[in-house]
């Protein structure tokens, strides 16, 4: 059964910043139906999601997701930390 950790960043700091990244670069399925999809998800555990509108952002960054896949990564956001879950499908 395929699994994807999503990281949600409500964090100040982006951790990949101290390799010069903007998010992490690789894939967790490395299949290329899914990379531009993936590429979303990680862009959420890269940069910090905007505290002023969290949930708006989510919601761009994760436009063509299910509504209940978007529905629990806004849920599952919490600014200050550094949100990780497990999402099985």
């Amino acid at each position: 059964m395929p699994k994807l950790t999503v990281y949600l960043n409500g964090t100040d700091t982006n951790p990949f910043q101290k390799w010069g990244l903007r998010q992490n670069p690789f894939p967790q399925l490395a299949r290329a139906e899914t990379d531009i999809f993936e590429h979303r998800l990680n862009k959420l555990g890269g940069d910090p999601i905007p505290r002023d509108r969290p949930e708006a952002y989510i919601r761009e960054v994760l436009a063509g997701f299910s509504t209940e896949f978007i529905d629990l990564c806004v849920a599952k956001y919490r600014p200050g930390e550094m949100v990780q879950f497990v999402v099985h499908f």
